[in-house]
């Protein structure tokens, strides 16, 4: 079965090999990576709770997600925000969601609902009554604000194209001479130079916030491996950060003229 996927041509960038402490999940051997940057494109700290990776936000910050492809092939990449697509805004699984598409070896950086196959609207941390998937639930009447605060990302690829990227076709070999057994000379120079076996509190949502340009192009892609399961899937979870305390000022009772600072002016 062939999927329609979104390419987003103007989001594609190399990626950083520094960037080792991105949420990662391994996947048949391969690290699969994904963490979020703020809108100064500085990364959100992440905490360990209860062994998951959790980003403490504020209310109104506006986010991006950077994911990477560490595969030599491309790859189809489900985006879900609060439980939601970040394509078409469906809630669905895995396997039947919408996905981005990202080149071998490269990284995208999704920054918000996709509205359109001209704009999009910014990722926006909101309080849970001002989240897309609030709204999404009011109008349809669907328990859509089940999976607030979880961002989800899955990948898939086609295995015939990861096996070939992996497992080149060698050079042709020309065949014996069947009279009399002489090896051709081009398989001679090839085996000569083969190398040996031994080298071989307050719930946080997401809202929509400003409208930007981008473009993206439908395209087909045939996956057949991948994380097809719920439980395979990389998850980030975001929370409000708590408020820290006004600070209140040491009181002495039995000092009443010494309490605070004098002013100067007075």
């Amino acid at each position: 079965m062939k999927w329609r996927l979104v390419v987003g041509t103007a989001m594609a960038m190399v990626f950083a090999a520094n960037m080792v402490f991105a949420n990662s999940a391994s996947f048949k051997g391969y690290a699969f990576e994904a963490y979020v940057v703020k809108s100064n494109g500085k990364r959100y700290t992440e905490f360990k709770d209860n062994n998951q990776a959790t980003l403490k936000v504020k209310p109104k910050e506006e986010y991006s997600i950077v994911v990477r492809n560490p595969l030599p092939v491309r790859v189809g990449v489900a985006v879900s925000i609060d439980g939601l697509n970040s394509i078409d805004g469906k809630r669905t699984s895995p396997r039947n969601a919408k996905k981005w598409i990202i080149e071998p070896n490269s990284s995208i950086t999704v920054s918000g609902w996709q509205t359109s196959s001209q704009t999009l609207r910014k990722f926006l941390f909101t309080e849970d009554t001002a989240a897309y998937a609030q709204w999404k639930e009011k109008k349809e009447g669907k328990p859509y604000t089940r999976n607030l605060g979880v961002i989800g990302v899955a990948w898939f690829w086609n295995s015939h194209e990861l096996d070939m990227a992996l497992h080149p076709p060698q050079p042709f070999e020309e065949e014996k001479y069947a009279r009399d057994g002489v090896r051709s000379r081009a398989e001679m120079k090839a085996s000569s130079a083969a190398p040996s076996a031994a080298s071989a509190e307050r719930r946080a949502g997401t809202g929509m916030g400003d409208q930007r340009q981008h473009a993206v192009t439908e395209v087909e892609f045939n996956p057949d491996a991948g994380m097809f399961s719920v439980r395979d899937v990389l998850k980030i979870y975001y929370e409000f950060a708590s408020e820290p305390p006004e600070p209140m000022p040491f009181v002495d009772d039995d000092d009443e003229d010494g309490r605070f600072t004098p002013d100067m002016y007075k």
